[in-house]
């Protein structure tokens, strides 16, 4: 019976001891476990620690990396538009270098002024008859003559309205002037004022020196009869070397230049006529013409030879006619 309880007794020591031992196998396992789980856990942990660390590091160095390739493509881009802002400014430099010679010549080139249209530049002497005073001194008719002439005895009168010949002579001079130096002719007045009195011989050496392709003498005339009326052109006679030497260009001209007055103002053609008495014709080198515009002694063609209008028309058929013989 003891025997058999002590076996008992050790049967039940055996269990309890087995089962502490496989609790603690149990716990030791757990902890084991547990120790492994937290252990991985923390190497985990760690590794992601690690993993973060190195992604933060990753993070950084690519962060930097794309700044250093950020600022690399900047440069580069810098570059690139400084390389393309100096080939730009090159090839500004280039098209405005390119034009800077043609701009300098142009620039530098001087103006022309327009040449008005002229007729070879052709010189037209105009002689505005006598003066508000007489002239009496003497000169040679004509070169080597022993006969003298007063140099002016004076001009005409207009029977009504007393307007001097000199005056109508000058307003119809300074018109003519403006018309032919508009149609380009250079024009050289043998006075610009009615106090100058000049002798013939000495009006005869201005044109004579501008080697005038026409000299147009402007006068007005006077009869005795008051019904006489017209206009009349008078041209030198050959009776010199210059006169000879003028004559066929001097009648021709004179009977344009009177056709064209004519046909203006439509007064009487009294036609061309032919002097050697004139001391201005006789002197002459270049062809020269005398034109005796209607007559201050007639009322009608006074009132006319007086009025601003009139002497507008006379001008202006002056005009055209020796643009008409002077080509």
């Amino acid at each position: 019976m003891k025997k058999t309880l002590y076996i008992l007794l050790c049967l039940s020591v055996s269990i309890s001891l087995i089962s502490c031992s496989g609790k603690d196998s149990k716990v030791s396992s757990s902890s084991i476990e547990n120790n492994n789980t937290v252990a991985g856990s923390n190497v985990t942990k760690q590794d992601d620690s690690n993993l973060n660390s190195g992604g933060k590091n990753s993070q950084s160095v690519s962060a930097s990396e794309t700044k250093e390739a950020d600022a690399k493509t900047i440069d580069d881009k810098t570059k690139n538009a400084d390389t393309k802002v100096d080939s730009n400014a090159n090839a500004n430099t280039s098209k405005v270098n390119d034009k800077t010679p043609n701009q300098q010549v142009q620039n530098t080139k001087p103006e022309t002024p327009k040449a008005p249209v002229t007729k070879n530049n052709e010189v037209i002497v105009l002689d505005p008859g006598h003066a508000n005073k007489s002239n009496l001194d003497k000169e040679p008719l004509s070169p080597g003559s022993k006969e003298m002439k007063i140099k002016d005895g004076g001009g005409a009168q207009g029977v009504i309205t007393r307007t001097p010949e000199y005056q109508v002579n000058m307003n119809v001079a300074v018109k003519l002037k403006e018309l032919l130096e508009s149609k380009g002719y250079t024009v050289v007045m043998t006075k610009t004022q009615n106090s100058q009195s000049l002798g013939n011989v000495e009006r005869a050496d201005i044109w004579n020196k501008v080697n005038a392709a026409l000299v147009v003498r402007i006068h007005a005339d006077s009869a005795e009869g008051a019904s006489v009326r017209g206009a009349s052109m008078l041209v030198p006679a050959a009776i010199n070397d210059n006169t000879k030497a003028i004559y066929s260009d001097s009648k021709k001209y004179g009977q344009i230049v009177l056709s064209s007055l004519i046909k203006a103002v439509g007064m009487p053609n009294r036609g061309v006529v032919e002097r050697n008495d004139m001391t201005g014709f006789n002197w002459s080198k270049v062809p020269v013409i005398l034109v005796e515009m209607g007559f201050l002694s007639n009322k009608e063609e006074d009132k006319l030879l007086s009025s601003n209008d009139y002497q507008d028309k006379l001008a202006k058929g002056l005009a055209d006619g020796i643009c008409a013989a002077i080509k």
